[in-house]
Order: C-alpha cells, then sequence, then structure tokens
C-alpha cells in the first residue's frame, strides 16, 4: 500500500532508509558520507525535520508492507534552478527485499502524480554516477541523463547526473505486484 507520510513515520522512514543506504551504498560512496548516511539516529532525526517542514505538503509517501516502511518517494519543487525542471524527485528508496516488483514505479508514479496534482509538469532527480542499478531504473521510466555535476554532501564530493522527466504525465500509474498478487498470479498460470 503506498500512502501518503505523517509525522509519526519519521522514526520508521529513518531507520528505512538507513538500511538503504547500507544496502545500496557500501563501496559507492565516501567512507564519511556512507557512515553518515547509514547511522539511524540521524535518518530519524532528519525525517523528523524533513515531515515537520515539508517541502511540498504530501511530497512524502510511503510504501507499506505487513505494517511496516519497506519504501518512500520524496518529491518537492525543484532546489536547485540547474535541474532545469519545476519538479524535483528528491529521494526515491526501497529496501532491496522489495525491489524487482514494480514498487519502485509504483512508488514514482504516486510521486509524479502529487507534482502534477502542484501543477508541477516535469521533474527531475539527481542520482550518483556510481548507482547503475538507479540509473537504469531511472531510464526505464522514460527519464534522460541531463547535466552532471560533482555535487557536495557537506564536504563530501560525488558525482552526479540528473535525470529528466520532461512530461509526468508520461509516468503512467503503475501498480505493483505484491508476495500475495505475485502468487496469486502464479497459481492462475499454473506455475
Amino acid at each position: 500500500m503506498i500512502r501518503p507520510a505523517t509525522r509519526a513515520d519519521a522514526p520508521a522512514i529513518g531507520e528505512m532508509h538507513a538500511r538503504a543506504w547500507t544496502e545500496t551504498y557500501p563501496g559507492l560512496v565516501p567512507a564519511a558520507l556512507f557512515e553518515e548516511m547509514t547511522n539511524p539516529a540521524r535518518r530519524r532525526a532528519a525525517w523528523a525535520r524533513n515531515l515537520a517542514e515539508p517541502l511540498l505538503e504530501g511530497g512524502t509517501l510511503v510504501a507499506e508492507e505487513a505494517g511496516a516502511i519497506i519504501g518512500f518517494v520524496s518529491v518537492c519543487r525543484a532546489r536547485d534552478a540547474a535541474l532545469g525542471t519545476a519538479g524535483e524527485v528528491s529521494g526515491l528508496y526501497l529496501l532491496r527485499q522489495a525491489q524487482r516488483r514494480g514498487l519502485g514505479r509504483a512508488l514514482l508514479a504516486a510521486g509524479a502524480a502529487r507534482l502534477m496534482a502542484a501543477g508541477i509538469t516535469d521533474a527531475a532527480a539527481w542520482v550518483l554516477d556510481a548507482n547503475h542499478q538507479a540509473r537504469a531504473f531511472y531510464a526505464a521510466t522514460g527519464a534522460v541523463p541531463g547535466i552532471s555535476q560533482t555535487g557536495y554532501h557537506r564536504e563530501t564530493a560525488v558525482s552526479e547526473t540528473a535525470y529528466l522527466w520532461r512530461d509526468l504525465s508520461c509516468i503512467p500509474p503503475h501498480h505493483h505486484t505484491g508476495p500475495a498478487s505475485a502468487s496469486a498470479a502464479a497459481k492462475a498460470r499454473g506455475i
């Protein structure tokens, strides 16, 4: 189930965000950045701030399964004019166990719908150049590479590329295949 995040979700989103970084980024980012982003206490505090003062009201949506948050998307008005878009996908994270079931596409579609409801028709996301899986995902959803830059997270430099969706309406609504629906589909096919 995908739903808008509430302030009460901050601890669970923080824990999930730290875990997603632990699963995704070892060896892809400098050690200082990895250490900061995988610290659950820091992530919980950051999410408490993010949800208390959102950049776009209703701009964070979570994916829940069996009562646990397993992914999220955050969207807002573009914070960086260099993106060349009005909107931004500021974060899209899924736990490894939730990947490859369409949930990332479903979260992205929900984020795009939220942006369009705010009158925003295009968006971009900064993607670390070393994150080949995310780059392939965004390309598969219709995003095209834009400008590249060296971005800074405090003093830590990272190479990143903007992936752009020039028309958010081209991101179709997508329904993920959860564990229950996947087994039902397999049964229907006689597997």
